[in-house]
């Protein structure tokens, strides 16, 4: 633990040795579960083991429980704070919820780099709640949505945002506001992050950059395949379609447990979503749905109370945009989508669910 290390939840701040006496004394007040889940990791952290027991997301194949190295995971965070220049006494923000990876990952930082971190509640308008500027922040693209709606993006130097993907409409305000912006990939299994890509600013591009001794390959059917060996990754097996540039560079097509296969003809769906993003502001997505003659259907599934919230004749002349193949042949709504614990929506839980068509 580095000794510049502090955490500030509310009013109270922590050196990095009281942190360990709280944790291990169990005097964290626990009445709010995202506390709870600060806790429950810095117990983990600071005891004897030598690993973490984690929760999988399903990025790489079924959900499971994997075993992290504590050592990988240092070396994890040293790599992230190299990229982004973050040196010991540097104020970052703690604003997702320490149940998943990039939780934890930011707690992990903060102890080996010596950040000041200051730890908000992981919903709404995380940059509201502080009144100082941080160097450092990670947040998920609805809470960058909030914090662009009031105006408080500027509190922070660097933001980095994963956990989903980031529209054009989202992009092109980053790109007005005076804020370095990056997309992040990767997964539990690689202890967070493996590669960035630059939003903002001249170099704002669509291709991920690998971090420091991190390579790629694609396996036969386009998937992206991880070699990351100081972190124990050895040929990581995922089911993104990427196109690749070098073994160092790639560009994110969409997941290949998503495609639709509609009489023959395979669709992705993201590169659609992304296009009707702009036009539809509210949550959705575009899924297959079994049918006699084509297999499968092409359809669109909006989260609504109901069907007058939606701009049907915006949405359906985007559709006429697209060739025929990828137009959605039905519009459903649901009142509330399923979703995962790291905030993504559950495609499959949600089709399960009652709809309404439009």
């Amino acid at each position: 633990m580095h000794p510049s290390f502090s955490l500030k939840i509310g009013s109270q701040i922590y050196s990095g040795h009281e942190l360990v006496s709280v944790v291990q004394e169990n005097r964290f007040d626990y009445e709010e579960e995202w506390i709870k889940a600060i806790a429950l990791f810095l117990q983990q952290w600071f005891n004897e083991e030598d690993d973490i027991l984690v929760h999988t997301s399903g990025s790489t194949g079924k959900p499971q429980v994997i075993r992290l190295s504590k050592i990988k995971m240092k070396i994890s965070a040293a790599m992230t704070c190299d990229y982004f220049d973050l040196k010991p006494v540097d104020k970052a923000l703690l604003c997702l919820s320490a149940d998943n990876i990039a939780g934890r990952m930011m707690l992990v930082r903060a102890i080996e780099r010596g950040l000041n971190l200051i730890a908000v509640n992981p919903i709404g308008c995380p940059l509201s709640s502080i009144t100082e500027k941080v160097k450092f922040s990670a947040m998920v693209p609805i809470q960058v949505q909030n914090c662009m709606m009031k105006n408080c993006l500027n509190k922070t130097d660097k933001l980095l945002i994963g956990g989903g993907a980031v529209s054009d409409k989202m992009q092109e305000k980053l790109k007005e506001l005076p804020v370095k912006c990056y997309s992040s990939y990767g997964m539990t299994e690689t202890m967070s992050h493996v590669a960035i890509k630059k939003l903002s600013g001249k170099d704002a591009s669509d291709w991920y950059e690998g971090l420091k001794d991190i390579s790629f390959t694609l396996d036969d059917r386009g998937c992206l395949q991880i070699d990351a060996l100081s972190l124990g990754v050895e040929k990581l097996q995922t089911n993104d379609l990427c196109e690749l540039r070098g073994n160092h560079h790639f560009k994110w097509l969409g997941r290949l447990d998503f495609v639709i296969n509609s009489g023959g003809v395979k669709v992705s769906p993201e590169p659609l979503e992304k296009s009707l993003s702009p036009y539809l502001p509210l949550p959705f997505f575009i899924s297959g749905i079994p049918n006699e003659k084509l297999g499968e259907q092409v359809v669109l599934f909006i989260e609504a109370l109901s069907a007058e919230q939606i701009p049907v004749h915006n949405i359906q002349d985007i559709f006429l945009e697209w060739p025929k193949y990828q137009r959605p042949k039905a519009i459903y709504y649901l009142h509330e989508f399923a979703y995962t614990s790291s905030g993504k929506i559950d495609r499959n839980g949600s089709k399960t669910k009652k709809r309404y068509h439009i």
